[in-house]
Parts: structure tokens; sequence; C-alpha cells
């Protein structure tokens, strides 16, 4: 009896021991809340959207408390902006505009679809009129059509953050004329202080730890959001320079291989260049089946031609 106390006494003391040495060995869980960061930099491609709706799903997926655009930017391309302003008001996670210098063109679009915006001192939103790009590189004013489309936009967006839409318009078409604020044939740029004035933005801070305690998430957890390999060779295959020079290697490729008998290297870099045109802008979904089809029923009927 008293050996079976004994060892009784041992084991519970065995027990104890482990228990303890578990609880010294579990790592405390930080309470501090998430943020996740993401650097809006540099020209707005059709690369920046899916990379955006990734970050916000795994903001979603762990919990986060927020997701924070660090944007500084001239603008971009339209429909690249447009689907990012569409994740963003959609997003299940908060969303923060964290305006480090300039959010010009389309880079204003995306900062007013965020649920806060906050601004530097110094900084600049609005200029966002409409531009296409013509043969010589140089850019012009864009149609009615597409000038209604982009303000309808920016007006849409404002109404849904709050935000004064007249003034949302105002950065889009010169034609806009608000008292006191911008004259007739005048596109509106706001500065920090004249958009914290006219409550287009919410906050101002110089830093990103002030902009996350103004927006009410001191001390958080950031973790900065990194693009994957595949996501970086999509923007770098969709960008407007690349994307052209690839479409007209493609199509010179395969012109000088229909003309000389043979399938050589023409063909190959001219397939190899439109495959690539295609794959990225099918990843962005820009790009379907269809448009792969027309192509290769033009380069079928050239071929019959010349033959």
């Amino acid at each position: 009896m008293r050996k079976r106390r004994g060892l009784s006494v041992v084991t519970a003391a065995v027990l104890v021991w482990s228990a303890l040495a578990v609880v010294r060995h579990v790592p405390a869980q930080s309470s501090a809340p998430i943020v996740y960061a993401i650097p809006i930099e540099g020209m707005i491609d059709l690369g920046l959207a899916p990379f955006l709706a990734r970050t916000i799903r795994e903001a979603e997926e762990t919990g986060a408390a927020a997701v924070l655009l660090d944007i500084n930017t001239f603008g971009g391309r339209v429909d690249a902006a447009v689907a990012m302003r569409d994740t963003l008001l959609n997003s299940p996670v908060r969303t923060i505009a964290f305006v480090n210098q300039r959010a010009i063109s389309a880079g204003a679009l995306i900062a007013l679809a965020c649920d806060t915006l906050i601004m530097t001192t110094g900084g600049t939103i609005g200029a966002a009129a409409p531009v296409v790009g013509g043969g010589t590189g140089e850019t012009q004013p864009a149609d009615e059509k597409s000038v209604s489309y982009v303000r309808s936009e920016f007006r849409a967006t404002a109404e849904t953050r709050n935000r004064p839409p007249m003034l949302a318009e105002a950065m889009v078409d010169a034609d806009v004329e608000i008292a006191g604020v911008i004259e007739k044939g005048k596109l509106l740029t706001l500065t920090t202080s004249q958009a914290l004035e006219h409550k287009m933005a919410d906050l101002g801070a110089d830093t990103l730890d002030a902009a996350l305690l103004a927006a009410g998430v001191p001390d958080a957890e950031v973790r900065i959001a990194r693009q994957t390999w595949a996501e970086t060779l999509v923007r770098f295959l969709t960008h407007p320079v690349m994307s052209s020079l690839l479409m007209t290697v493609g199509l010179l490729g395969l012109i000088v291989e229909i003309r000389t008998p043979g399938f050589a290297v023409p063909g190959a870099v001219g397939l190899l260049s439109l495959g690539l045109f295609f794959w990225g802008h099918w990843i962005v979904q820009l790009a379907g089946w269809e448009e792969l089809l027309l192509v290769s029923l033009g380069v079928l009927w050239s071929r019959s031609r010349c033959s």
C-alpha cells in the first residue's frame, strides 16, 4: 500500500512538473492588432488589383484590424484603379489610405475608396482627368464619354464614403465649378490642409505610426504586404510599355514567319511574345479565349492569303 501511495505521489509530481514546463514554453500570444500595409507607388497598373485582393483576403483570414494603403503615385490606368476601387468598397476588413505625399489621378480614386483617408503634411490629391495615349507617346484629353464615366465613378465613390461628391467630380471634370473652391476650366487638386478643411480627408499624420495612432489602431503589428513572384511578373507583363512591345513583336514575328517558308526563329519569338501578352492579361481578367481565338483566326487568314 505504501509503495502504491509513494508511486502515486511521484507520478503526480512528474505530471505537475511537465505541465509547468509546457506552460513556460508556450509563447504568449500578442494582443496587438494586426495591420497589413500595402505600398502603392509608381504607376497604377493591372497587376496591382489582384495583389490588393489577395492581401485583403489574407488580412480577413488572420483577423487583421485593418489594411493600410501607403500611397505615393501620379496615377496610371483607369481600369486598374476601378478594379481596386471595387475591391476596397467591398472589403470586409477596414481600409485606411495614407496619402504619403500624393494621390494623383487614378491614385485619388483609390484613396477615396478607403474607409479612412489620412494625408501627410504637404500632400496632394486630385487632378484626375482621364487621358489617352497618342501614337507618339504623348497624352491627349479623353473624349466626353470617358470623362463622364470617370466622373461618375469618383462621385459614386465619394457618396459611398460620405465625402463631398462635387469635390470628387471637380477632380475629373474641368467644367465643374464650386464657388470659393475651384473655378470653371480648372481641375481640382487639394492640398492636405484643403482636403481636411473640405472634409475630403479625415485625418492628418506625418508618419505611418502616427497615421495608425490617428486611425485608432496604435501599437499595431504592421505586416508589409509583399508581391509574389507571379504577381511581380504579371505587373511587368501588363505594364503599358511592355504590353505594346509584346504585341508588336508577336505580330511582326508571325508576319515574317508567314511570308517566309518553314517554322523558325521569327515564328517562335512571335508565339512566345503573344503567349506572354495573353497570359498576363488573362491573369488580370482582361483577356479570355475569345481574344486569343480572334488573333488565331487572323493569323490563319493572313497565312491563307499569303499561300
